[in-house]
């Protein structure tokens, strides 16, 4: 948890601050005077983020926060705010950003509303496309009086935000859609879901660099379900550690199907383990070329039981989006190949 202050003035004005760290409480604070490229690193380093904003800068940070999700402003009942918002009130608004939930507040005369007190809850839709998906949840929440977001997320599956609780709504959302997720973190989800069954999963990463256990690791208790992995980012560590085959690489290259079936096998025998996912691409900015460029990734899955499937995706942007796409898409595979729906 962080609060970021932009605006030269808040740094002297102790009162506002006291007030607002009554409302928040926070492990980090940053200050800075102007807007700063700097900030979006800290967005992404918490998983929750107050930003607090003078109102000569607040149109600006709003842009910026929408921009992070590839979003826009809209105008809505007299609110400047992303499409993408969760919850909003006057001069405070609540997004989503990867796993960090952001709440841009601006200061005028008082301190509005901090939305990060209250609960948001996250449904996870895979076997639809956005608009089927929205057909079916919008009646039930509609029933029920409830606001929600929904949007396809960075791994190609739906969420679905909303903020009043409700079982009921929950079981009837269940009926509709079989293929339901209901948890904020899924990798939380898929350490409780791998818990249950006994089950380890272990990892072989390339263009990731070790994100993927990264995230599963961030989860407590995850040592239950995960021994380790390997981050074979060097062709000479794919074939002395998991024993992809030379003349494979020289033939397919890193980066295809054979190779990241391979690692799958490689991985899975020195582990033991149950299950693997393993990942290799090209992440950028350089390295493409004409046959395959960047954002190239093949994503494959695996079991000791023998079942394999292996994906070959084009994903857009910079390199850490390419890398937390990929992640996220090993994420959506496995879950829908290994039916942990």
């Amino acid at each position: 948890m962080a609060i970021i202050f932009i605006g030269k003035e808040f740094k002297y004005r102790d009162f506002l601050q006291t007030q607002i760290f009554s409302k928040y409480k926070t492990d980090k604070i940053y200050y800075f005077d102007n807007v700063d490229f700097e900030i979006e690193a800290i967005l992404n380093k918490h998983t929750e983020v107050l930003v607090v904003s003078n109102e000569k800068l607040y149109s600006t940070i709003a842009k910026i926060i929408a921009t992070l999700n590839s979003d826009s402003l809209e105008l809505k009942n007299g609110y400047l705010i992303p499409t993408q918002t969760l919850l909003y009130e006057k001069n405070s608004f609540l997004i989503s950003h990867k796993e960090t939930l952001i709440n841009l507040i601006k200061i005028t005369d008082f301190i509005p509303n901090i939305l990060l007190t209250q609960d948001v809850y996250t449904l996870h839709i895979f076997n639809y496309d956005l608009q089927t998906a929205d057909m079916f949840i919008k009646p039930i929440f509609d029933t029920f009086m409830i606001d929600y977001i929904i949007y396809e997320n960075e791994g190609g599956w739906c969420e679905v935000k909303f903020h009043k609780f409700n079982e009921n709504l929950i079981k009837q959302l269940k009926g509709f859609i079989p293929h339901m997720i209901f948890s904020n973190n899924i990798f939380e989800y898929l350490k409780t879901e791998l818990e249950i069954k006994g089950e380890k999963l272990t990892f072989a990463e390339s263009c990731t660099g070790g994100l993927i256990a990264s995230y599963l690791t961030k989860v407590s208790g995850s040592s239950s379900v995960f021994d380790g992995s390997v981050i074979s980012y060097a062709n000479r560590i794919k074939s002395e550690w998991l024993g992809v085959d030379a003349k494979a690489l020289e033939k397919f290259g890193a980066v295809s199907e054979e190779t990241v079936q391979q690692m799958l096998l490689g991985i899975l025998e020195i582990s033991s383990n149950d299950y693997a996912i393993a990942v290799s691409g090209i992440a950028g900015p350089s390295g493409g070329s004409e046959t395959k460029p960047v954002g190239t990734v093949f994503i494959g899955v695996g079991d000791k039981k023998g079942r394999f499937q292996v994906e070959r995706l084009q994903f857009k942007g910079n390199r850490e989006q390419i890398q937390y796409q990929t992640m996220m898409h090993s994420m959506r595979l496995f879950i829908k190949f290994f039916n942990f729906l």
